[in-house]
């Protein structure tokens, strides 16, 4: 055998993220992300997969490489169902499905462009109802979603379907702790 000579490779410039976006994810979802080491078994179980441009094992991946472009004009991030058959299945158990809500936010703070058009002012739209009765109001959110996507006769013999046969109730309910609620939005809006 010959005698192989070891290179020294401490003084070759070592690779780093485009940014701290591993970091700020494990912080703010409390997700052991680097704890990933690509087992693919997320992706096996998602629902979503066929219909989503990533797979929930890249979307880890691409946090871990600190691509922020990438999976903020994702379409993942917004088909997301928060199942999380991706937890239950991930070794590590990791929630990715909390980690796409940081996601989420994100996309829609940095006013990226948007994997899924129209998607983000669903998503505000259903938010803008929970805050304020304290639960989802199927109808109000629907009225809303369509005042700000101007969409509104889209769907509209869908709509009537679904009242017709009581899936959509037209007058909301309110809940109990409807200040605790108010609470977490707020505390989420301080936390930026």
């Amino acid at each position: 055998m010959e005698n192989l000579e070891l290179q020294d490779f401490s003084s070759m410039p070592q690779w780093q993220p485009k940014d701290n976006l591993l970091q700020i994810l494990q912080e703010q979802t409390g997700q052991p992300i680097s704890r990933c080491y690509q087992c693919k078994k997320c992706s096996a179980g998602c629902p979503v997969s066929e219909l989503a441009d990533l797979q929930t094992s890249e979307v880890i991946r691409l946090i871990q490489l600190g691509d922020r472009e990438k999976l903020l004009a994702s379409n993942r991030i917004w088909l997301c169902l928060s199942c999380r058959t991706c937890q239950a299945r991930c070794p590590n158990a990791i929630d990715t499905a909390a980690i796409v809500d940081v996601l989420k936010q994100m996309a829609v703070q940095e006013l990226k462009n948007l994997g899924e058009k129209n998607i983000p002012v669903f998503y505000n739209s259903f938010l803008s109802t929970v805050n304020a009765l304290g639960r989802l109001y199927e109808v109000g959110m629907i009225g809303l979603y369509k005042i700000r996507t101007g969409t509104y006769t889209d769907d509209l013999a869908l709509g009537q379907e679904l009242l017709k046969r009581g899936k959509l109730k037209l007058l909301p309910e309110r809940i109990q702790g409807i200040k605790a609620v108010r609470q977490i939005f707020q505390k989420g809006r301080e936390k930026g």
